[in-house]
């Protein structure tokens, strides 16, 4: 039996060139990776994920004491938008410090909780320190805290920032970006709204 070839009868077949046959190959390869890599690089942030403070922005003055602006950060929201401290002007914002080790902080979660539910206006940052996000925002989601938003100070540079020595330690920043009251201990339900009034 004979075989047809575009070099005539009974011929055998030409081979592809080896650099031909190296660049389909190739091609090939590339083309499977970036198939196992588009969805993970097109994916919205999630909450796993979100909330890590990426910038510190300077400002004149800025101070974690009463009386001076908070200092201003920035992080990623949980639908990727970037968020900054100082973009809630308009609102009472209590910034609290935490971890997952601090027993003080774990058991003023619920108060916080019960106060951010109550209180649509006011936003409640939870900054939590040096701690991995998933450990974080498990905790948060294990006693049901969606009134609270996490927030990770990974470096500790936020911490620092507002000068905290302590955990639990609380901002209460009013509507222009100013410190008006803070607590350096674990709060009872009473106390955080007496340091919202304050910051009102």
């Amino acid at each position: 039996m004979s075989v047809l070839t575009a070099e005539g009868p009974d011929r055998e077949p030409t081979a592809l060139p080896r650099w031909i046959a190296a660049i389909i190959i190739g091609a090939i390869a590339l083309a499977s990776l970036a198939a196992l890599l588009w969805p993970l690089l097109m994916r919205p942030a999630t909450p796993t994920d979100a909330g890590v403070i990426r910038a510190q922005i300077e400002a004149d003055g800025a101070a974690g004491r009463i009386g001076a602006t908070a200092p201003d950060f920035e992080w990623t929201g949980p639908d990727g938008q970037t968020l900054r401290l100082s973009a809630y002007r308009g609102r009472v914002v209590v910034v609290n410090f935490w971890a997952t080790w601090c027993a003080p902080c774990r058991e003023e979660m619920p108060a916080l909780q019960r106060v951010a539910a109550s209180e649509p206006g006011v936003v409640v940052l939870e900054v939590d320190l040096m701690e991995a996000s998933d450990k974080a925002r498990s905790f948060l989601d294990s006693l049901g805290l969606d009134r609270l938003q996490p927030v990770l100070d990974t470096d500790g540079a936020t911490t620092r920032r507002f000068g905290v020595l302590g955990l639990p330690s609380t901002f209460f920043v009013d509507r222009d970006g100013v410190i008006r009251h803070l607590e350096l201990r674990q709060m009872t339900e009473a106390q955080i709204r007496t340091g919202i009034q304050k910051a009102r």
